[in-house]
């Protein structure tokens, strides 16, 4: 059982997709703390002025658990990303096939962060061919954290090997794993070093929001990379 884990993100980049696409079972990992300037509420797409954010407001405090955390209202967010990907994506090869997806996200009444990030990233393995099954980790009762928390989970699962990016060498504790024969396999985090994009006097940006490569290439993504 090859399983993968990581924190639910607002429309991921590449590199996350294609990890669960490797996985067996992927873990959302939303009972970990919210990160600030992090990519859970956040992700960068291409405009005519080059990189640009796409954020989410949200209500924070210290110590909140990504699972716990809400959206804030003061701001009319969901119609300014949803015009935004219109603007910049409205003439790509295949956002006409996406909008109507979107449309719909964007007039939902979000509160959760965690399940809004959880419904979307759904949707986008599926227009990316990839139907690993996932799971949440707040759903499974682990209270350990950092390296623990991952082979915990692992554990759980019946993992029998751990696919994870090389940030994971900073705080896995691997021999631990070792002793409970769970392989840790570390993967490089690869981006497409080039396809068509809009605004191409601007030069190609990489590691951009996996809509990005889906708005500009649709189901043919997979021969870009």
């Amino acid at each position: 059982m090859i399983i993968s884990i990581h924190q639910p993100q607002y429309i991921p980049w590449l590199p996350y997709f294609l990890k669960i696409d490797k996985s067996d079972l992927f873990i959302f990992l939303d009972s970990v703390n919210f990160q600030k300037n992090g990519l859970q509420n956040r992700n960068q797409i291409k405009t005519g002025q080059g990189r640009n954010w796409l954020t989410i407001p949200i209500n924070h405090k210290s110590g909140q658990k990504i699972y716990e955390t809400t959206m804030s209202t003061k701001f009319n967010w969901k119609k300014k990303h949803l015009q935004t990907l219109r603007s910049c994506y409205g003439k790509s090869n295949f956002f006409d096939f996406y909008e109507p997806y979107l449309v719909s996200f964007y007039e939902k009444e979000w509160e959760n962060l965690a399940d809004l990030n959880r419904e979307l990233t759904l949707k986008m393995m599926e227009w990316l061919g990839i139907y690993t099954p996932t799971l949440k980790s707040s759903d499974m009762g682990i209270k350990t954290v950092s390296s623990e928390l991952i082979l915990d989970i692992c554990r759980e699962n019946g993992a029998t090997k751990y696919l994870t990016g090389s940030g994971g060498k900073n705080y896995l504790i691997l021999n631990n794993f070792v002793l409970e024969g769970i392989e840790v396999e570390f993967i490089d985090n690869d981006s497409p070093v080039f396809y068509e994009q809009l605004f191409p006097e601007l030069g190609f940006e990489k590691d951009l929001s996996a809509i990005d490569l889906l708005f500009n290439c649709g189901e043919n993504w997979r021969k870009k990379v």
